[in-house]
């Protein structure tokens, strides 16, 4: 069975991420603390895998209306991502200290684009710091294992992580159907109360 984090742990990991965005000293470690912020939310809240927030493109962002497109994800298909206001303000942060860099990608590391095993080692970091086993893949399963558990159904989830089989998303729960939009606002809105 895929291995999740406990709502406190989500806790303990998030509270790090944002307390090193708050303490950062200098503008450098500002942007990186912003970029980890961001990367985090992205992979937790609306559980992209770690090779999406990799290949992320500034030109498949669309905040106003809270979405951005995976492409090319796994088994090559194009995706609709949802994201929580608190997403948007994670990006919108990142994106006005990001700088400017050789490529389009929305992470950059040292004006070029961030590479995966980066981030899998400032998820891992955040995690030996506040005692939680993190990892990319962990903060996917959580997202889903969160939605399910706020009433979020699986053929929805299924979209949302763009698993190609309903068998993998089965992993989690049965079988429900309703739009992915609407379950996932709802989800994430209960998500996000129950955790402040």
């Amino acid at each position: 069975l895929p291995r999740y984090l406990t709502d406190e742990e989500v806790c303990r990991v998030r509270d790090d991420f944002e307390r090193r965005v708050n303490e950062a000293r200098y503008a450098a470690q500002r942007r990186d603390a912003l970029l980890d912020r961001a990367a985090f939310y992205l992979m937790w809240q609306a559980g992209l895998r770690l090779g999406e927030v990799e290949e992320l493109r500034l030109e498949d962002l669309d905040l106003a209306q809270r979405k951005l497109i995976v492409r090319q994800g796994k088994n090559r298909k194009d995706r609709a991502i949802y994201l929580t206001d608190t997403i948007v303000r994670t990006l919108q942060a990142y994106l006005a200290v990001r700088g400017q860099g050789e490529a389009e990608h929305v992470f950059l590391y040292r004006h070029l684009p961030v590479c995966k095993e980066l981030i899998w080692a400032h998820m891992k970091y955040a995690g030996e710091r506040v005692g939680v086993k993190v990892t990319p893949h962990r903060l996917r399963h959580t997202c889903a294992t969160q939605l399910l558990n706020a009433g979020c159904k699986i053929t929805s989830i299924q979209k949302l992580l763009g698993h190609r089989e309903l068998g993998t998303t089965l992993i989690y729960a049965r079988v429900h159907d309703q739009p992915v939009a609407d379950d996932y606002y709802t989800a994430m809105q209960r998500i996000e109360k129950s955790l402040e």
